[in-house]
């Protein structure tokens, strides 16, 4: 309970921080505002509006510049260049390389074998179901690397 008036206390701390930032920002854009109205007072409209499209056009062509000599520019470090795309010669290659010698031996996989059918026994039982459970919380993976293994035993066998 006193945790959520705490948080109750904090969060309009934060906002009036928030508020006193936007306020500060406010008073800042008029004061701008104002030192740049009383700076072009004496100057007449025409004359801002032509300043204002010379500057346009100055940066406008300046870009344009940049543009035009960055594609048909001279130097070689500033234009474009197309490279084209070469695929590698292993792209379809999965590098898969298949072993030479099974993995597993025939007496692995006769032990690993006899393990999995042990385990299954243990999880059928009532009594050896909690031994199971407890060989299950302390190894999780154990079943899965076993039929992994058992896996790979069969398909070297096929090969």
């Amino acid at each position: 309970m006193k945790r959520n008036v705490k948080q109750k206390k904090d969060a309009p701390k934060n906002g009036l921080v928030m508020q006193g930032l936007l306020a500060l920002y406010k008073r800042l854009q008029k004061a701008w505002a104002q030192w740049m109205s009383n700076r072009t007072k004496g100057i007449s409209q025409r004359i801002l509006k032509m300043a204002l499209a010379a500057f346009v056009l100055s940066i406008g062509s300046y870009c344009i510049y940049l543009g035009v000599h960055a594609i048909t520019g001279k130097s070689k470090d500033n234009t474009f260049t197309v490279t084209s795309i070469k695929r590698p010669r292993h792209l379809t290659q999965t590098g898969d390389v298949g072993p030479t010698t099974p993995l597993v031996s025939m007496q692995e996989y006769e032990r690993i074998k006899k393990f999995r059918l042990y385990m299954d026994s243990l999880a059928r039982s009532p009594t050896g179901k909690k031994v199971y459970d407890s060989i299950m919380v302390c190894r999780p993976g154990l079943m899965d690397s076993v039929r992994y293994f058992e896996k790979q035993y069969q398909d070297s066998k096929k090969r």
